[in-house]
């Protein structure tokens, strides 16, 4: 691939600015959402938890995405290349790390970590400060200019990075889905809960009116996905597989809630701008220079190792980030459509959920499809509401996102039934305080806190659906005073 001209990669630093600090939830915007999020449901990742931070102080994070920001324009700008790109990107990751604690599954912004990663490994001089002031001042270029951080590496790592990230899509909605999914009742399902937040109002209806439409939109969707690895092996098919994944994203703007602009904008380091403008030149682009010697062969083993290490993450569906294996609306069923689990069943499917195999335990991309939940029950004996939607209908702010409270429930419920006996899920086994319980202990203190007439409730429940009635998995007193007698487990 070329490398990429320094016109380019002024465009690129600052679209992905402009969308990071617009766009919600990004990580410039983590001190406010960490702030948002009681302790109790924030879950640091793998990185933190080996850098010993359980939680981050929202001034330290202001602190660190004003000096990201300004970084951030630095390469923009060309000034002090590479360095101003390396902390750039070492503060929009540490940014991005802590914001993935307390977002649940959210990849919209692994786009342009992977991007400010790739860019750490580029440099170019024709459209930037480090040239003007070098040309007018003893200014020191920290890199020759026919260094392998001037070849098309940088574009080509970040290749693999998207490519992987499609084809992950495509391989969630198979593997979680199955059959069902390209039958196109599940799309038509999201679709319908995606409804009020559709950009396209009048399109969204006369999609879901049209479930033949529905099957095709689903079909085509994952092989748009699962063809992704073509624009890495095939330069001819690169430019026509990044156009299928910008009309995949188009469609998803208009018709559901996610935007991908983020995504969208990386794509622009992918294109063969020198082919593009020769289409309106007559001009034959120049062969891009390869680059040779130690540092392009250390380049190119570092960048098989990366590739090495997505398939990993693919194979083992893992979520440890900075990696996800993209399983967000994945599921191949209409939420009326799935069978809850038998009660003698819960046991074995924790132990796979707990073993990394998250398709024994549905996972929750929209509220219907949940499958635990935390009850609060009334102390006069009467009906118990979902806890969340109480606290959203009272309006109780800076309390958790629901994408990271079913996260946390649904992990909660794993390993509360993983750890009992296969036999008996339910809460009240005798000489030992297990997950939920503890759990909800820990949360008792918070909804006092939070919710202003918890006087009328007597107790937390944590309850998994099943094909005959709700286990209660655990169960705490509202008005008891916290009784940990460890640290949670995550």
């Amino acid at each position: 691939m070329p490398p990429v001209p320094g016109l380019l990669r002024a465009a690129v630093y600052t679209g992905l600015l402009v969308l990071c600090l617009v766009d919600h939830p990004s990580p410039l915007h983590s001190a406010k959402i960490v702030a948002g999020t009681e302790q109790v449901f924030y879950t640091p990742v793998g990185v933190m938890r080996l850098l010993g931070l359980r939680r981050v102080d929202p001034r330290v994070l202001t602190l660190v995405a004003r000096l990201t920001v300004g970084f951030w324009i630095a390469a923009a700008a060309g000034l002090l290349q590479p360095v101003s790109g390396i902390l750039a990107f070492l503060g929009f990751a540490f940014l991005h790390m802590v914001n993935a604690g307390a977002l649940g599954a959210n990849h919209s912004t692994h786009s342009a970590v992977y991007t400010m990663f790739a860019l750490c490994f580029s440099v170019s001089y024709d459209f930037s400060a480090d040239r003007l002031l070098a040309d007018h001042t003893g200014w020191p270029r920290l890199v020759s200019e026919h260094s392998v951080f001037t070849s098309g590496f940088a574009p080509l790592l970040l290749l693999c990075f998207l490519a992987y990230t499609m084809l992950a899509g495509g391989v969630a909605k198979l593997r979680y889905g199955g059959p069902r999914w390209l039958g196109g009742k599940a799309l038509r399902f999201y679709l319908e809960q995606s409804a009020v937040a559709a950009r396209w109002p009048w399109l969204s209806r006369q999609v879901v009116a049209r479930p033949g439409v529905c099957r095709v939109f689903a079909v085509a969707a994952v092989a748009i996905e699962l063809s992704a690895p073509l624009a890495v092996v095939d330069s001819t098919l690169r430019m026509p597989v990044i156009l299928s994944w910008t009309c995949l994203h188009i469609g998803i703007l208009l018709l559901m809630m996610p935007a991908y602009w983020v995504q969208m904008c990386c794509y622009l380091l992918l294109l063969d701008w020198p082919w593009i403008a020769s289409l309106f030149t007559g001009h034959r682009p120049d062969r891009a220079p390869v680059a040779e010697g130690g540092g392009a062969v250390a380049l190119a083993v570092f960048g098989s190792a990366c590739v090495l290490l997505l398939g990993y993450v693919l194979v083992r569906e893992s979520e440890q980030w900075p990696l996800t294996s993209v399983p967000m609306y994945s599921n191949g069923a209409p939420a009326d459509a799935p069978r809850p689990p038998a009660r003698d069943e819960l046991h074995a499917r924790a132990v796979r959920a707990a073993r990394g195999r998250h398709a024994a335990w549905q996972r929750a991309w929209v509220i219907e499809e949940v499958m635990e939940d935390i009850w609060i029950r009334p102390a006069d004996g009467g009906e118990g509401r979902p806890l969340f939607l109480l606290l959203h209908e009272h309006k109780v702010a800076g309390f958790v996102r629901w994408s990271q409270y079913t996260k946390v429930v649904r992990e909660i419920a794993v390993e509360d039934v993983a750890a009992k006996p296969a036999d008996h899920p339910e809460a009240g086994v005798e000489g030992t305080e297990y997950p939920a319980t503890r759990f909800l202990r820990e949360l008792a203190p918070v909804i006092r806190k939070s919710l202003p007439d918890w006087e009328r409730y007597d107790r937390l429940e944590l309850v998994c659906r099943t094909d005959s009635g709700g286990v209660v998995i655990g169960r705490a007193q509202l008005a008891e005073q916290p009784a940990l007698t460890g640290e949670l487990r995550r």
